[in-house]
């Protein structure tokens, strides 16, 4: 049921004032950075055809299937440069396989997450903004960290995924619950983390080249390179992307007909370098880094099913900056890093706010220390380690709905003590943060996580695990420019959000080896389960009809289960592979400030109950064959359940194969999107697309 338009959380609201308060123009802006962008994606991929493979590199692009047939890796540290990564005992973290990299690299990170993680990706339809909630946790209360820099809006407190394209990252993962003494008070639901690998400078060169197109007018170019030397590295990667959209749908006459005005073009450069300034070449004991990374997106916001048409036109564009210095000593480790985002946005309406345009910068800068209690000699029970840093977080907010510049300036002070065995059979951690906003001491942040492989047996041919992990949280979020101060509608009385966040679980892992080889894995078994629990008084939530305001709601009870399960078979050469996901959330207000208001015990919000996927298929001879298939159970749409959409299953088929000679890599994928045809919403009134295809073509080149 999507009957009337319903009053509507904070995400709705989001994608309204992005239609409405923020900027987009669909015209070459006067800008120069506009015109820069424009130049960019128009000539950049071809130069870099013409010029990379004499100078330039990139990873590793012949990997081998067999060796990443896993979807997804639940561990309780991703292996990554950032120093924070040691110190999260006790939770999920679940990276995306390279493989599933490769099959979705053309696509948008809301597409990939949608079908390969429980996560709820919130889509207000083609061209609109997509958003991430972990647990039932609103999209502001969700993190997303590039190279552990926060790259959420600052007006807005969200990150629109859908302009995030999955080619830059090279290695995307999720934490899942809290971790707020670690990545910042915003950080309630969970994280999603964007890195990229630290290189080997191994001297050599390398250029991969991506081609593809598909259903609806979609055509995608991809390009990346990498050259590298004892001392120095130097990285891009660029995409340009165009598509029509012009899908049909059924209105709400019930008739079939095109969606009009939903044009796309979107290109992007993502350049880095890194130089060893070690004392002897690839010790990496000392380490630069610098990161640029420019894009820009033009869309056209197709009509809504309550509207008769629409012309509405939008322009994002962002540059974002990082730089770093690493040097590790004997038992220390120093890092310092900066980074400066600028995001620009613009929207014309032709009838409402015409030519609306708004501004936003955001500058980061992390100072830190780790330092191991252990010397190197010796055969300790455990190993101690100790991190010390020191962030700071400055925004500014301009805008044609904002009535002045304003700013928001967070510095933090954080403590993080980790325990464990040299075997990693038990590991332990607790952190303390606390944090400042415009000079008010925020609450403090304690934090404190474990994990313990408590049964562990190996014989000749099999392996049996089980560990248990427990992780609490205090939470806390203060709200957005926005919220304070966006007009009309801002409300500056609002109440920071708080709470704390408990999760607890088990992963248990069974591996039977052939009898030929026993470094291969015959047979491979794991079952993950995860219950948590979170409280938040003082939920932010946006209400209203012509004029929307946020409200606190007095409390939120968010709980539930999520469970990921994985078998791998080989037989011959041909290896087996079906997972299984599922989350089970309720969230539900527990009482409200508003009279009457019919929330207390009910849902929030486009929060589904039941969520989940499976992916069955094969890897044989050089040929990945995946047919993924999503459920999305009901979503309310008004605060007291009264109006509801129907829940949705999608299939979707995938398959590549990869040629590999000494000199190249030849890939080529082909996917079925919705298999089935089915039509759905994820948001009510914006249609989703029914059946499409898309194809890709990618060669790579080493030297």
């Amino acid at each position: 049921m999507a009957g009337r338009r319903p009053a509507a959380p904070l995400e709705v609201y989001v994608s309204r004032s992005l239609h409405v308060s923020c900027p987009a123009q669909h015209r070459r802006p006067g800008l120069p950075i506009f015109a820069t962008v424009n130049y960019l994606t128009r000539y950049a991929p071809l130069l870099l055809l013409l010029a990379c493979y004499g100078s330039l590199t990139s990873e590793t692009y012949a990997q081998s299937l067999q060796d990443t047939l896993h979807e997804v890796q639940v561990s309780d540290r991703a292996q990554v440069q950032d120093a924070r990564a040691g110190f999260t005992a006790g939770q999920q973290v679940q990276t995306i396989s390279s493989v599933y990299k490769e099959v979705y690299q053309v696509q948008s990170l809301a597409g990939l997450l949608s079908q390969q993680t429980p996560v709820f990706i919130k889509s207000y339809g083609v061209n609109s903004m997509a958003t991430l909630s972990f647990r039932g946790a609103s999209a502001a209360q969700s993190a997303v960290l590039w190279n552990g820099v926060p790259i959420l809006n600052p007006a807005l407190g969200v990150a629109d995924i859908s302009l995030l394209n999955t080619g830059l990252f090279d290695r995307i993962s999720l934490q899942y619950g809290s971790a707020a003494a670690l990545y910042g008070s915003g950080n309630v639901g969970g994280a999603l983390m964007l890195e990229r690998n630290v290189p080997d400078f191994s001297p050599g060169r390398s250029l991969r080249a991506t081609i593809g197109g598909g259903s609806f007018g979609r055509r995608d170019l991809q390009l990346a390179g990498q050259w590298q030397q004892r001392r120095w590295s130097v990285g891009l990667k660029t995409f340009y992307q165009q598509a029509a959209n012009d899908f049909n749908y059924i209105n709400n006459l019930g008739q079939e007909e095109r969606l009009p005005n939903a044009r796309l073009k979107a290109g992007g450069v993502l350049a880095s370098v890194d130089y060893d300034l070690s004392r002897r070449p690839g010790d990496k004991t000392e380490l630069l880094s610098l990161d640029l990374w420019f894009q820009q997106y033009r869309r056209e916001i197709p009509p809504a099913l309550f509207e008769s048409g629409s012309v509405k036109r939008q322009t994002d564009a962002s540059f974002r900056s990082f730089a770093e210095w690493q040097k590790t000593l004997d038992r220390s480790h120093f890092y310092v890093r900066a980074s400066y985002n600028r995001e620009f946005l613009r929207y014309q309406d032709g009838v409402v706010l015409p030519d609306n345009k708004n501004n936003m910068t955001q500058y980061y800068q992390e100072l830190g220390w780790k330092y191991s209690l252990n010397k190197a000699s010796g055969n300790p029970a455990f190993l101690h380690e100790l991190l010390v840093f020191s962030p700071l977080q400055f925004a500014v907010a301009e805008g044609e709905n904002i009535s002045k510049s304003e700013t928001q300036l967070r510095p933090a002070l954080v403590a993080t003590y980790s325990i464990r065995t040299p075997n990693d059979k038990l590991k332990a951690n607790a952190a303390l943060r606390q944090e400042w906003i415009n000079g008010d001491a925020a609450p403090l942040l304690p934090g404190i996580g474990a994990a313990w492989r408590f049964f562990e047996k190996t014989r000749q041919l099999s392996s049996v695990s089980w560990q248990l992990r427990a992780n609490v949280q205090r939470t806390y979020r203060f709200p957005t420019l926005n919220e304070l101060y966006y007009f009309p509608g801002g409300n500056k009385d609002l109440k920071p959000e708080q709470g704390w966040n408990q999760d607890a679980g088990y992963t248990f892992t069974f591996r039977l080896a052939g009898a030929a080889d026993a470094t291969r894995s015959r047979l491979l078994f794991s079952h993950d389960l995860a219950a948590f629990n979170r409280n938040i008084k003082d939920w932010i939530y946006w209400l209203g009809g012509a004029i929307w305001t946020p409200y606190n709601i007095a409390e939120v009870h968010s709980r539930g289960l999520e469970t990921d399960n994985k078998i791998e078979y080989l037989a011959g050469s041909c290896k087996l592979h079906f997972g299984l996901r599922s989350a089970y959330v309720i969230s539900t207000s527990e009482a409200s400030y508003l009279p009457n208001d019919g929330s207390k015990g009910k849902q929030v919000p486009y929060v589904p109950r039941y969520n989940g996927q499976f992916n069955l298929g094969f890897t044989w001879a050089g040929c990945f064959v995946n047919y993924n298939h999503t459920y999305t159970g009901y979503r309310f749409t008004t605060i007291d359940e009264s109006q509801f959409l129907e829940p949705y299953n999608t299939g979707n088929l995938q398959v590549m194969y990869t040629f590999t000679r000494a000199a190249y890599t030849l890939k080529a994928a082909a996917q079925v999107q919705n298999l089935w045809n089915t039509a759905y919403e994820v948001v009510s009134a914006r249609p989703m697309p029914g059946r499409y295809f898309l194809f890709s073509l990618q060669l790579g080149l080493k030297g």
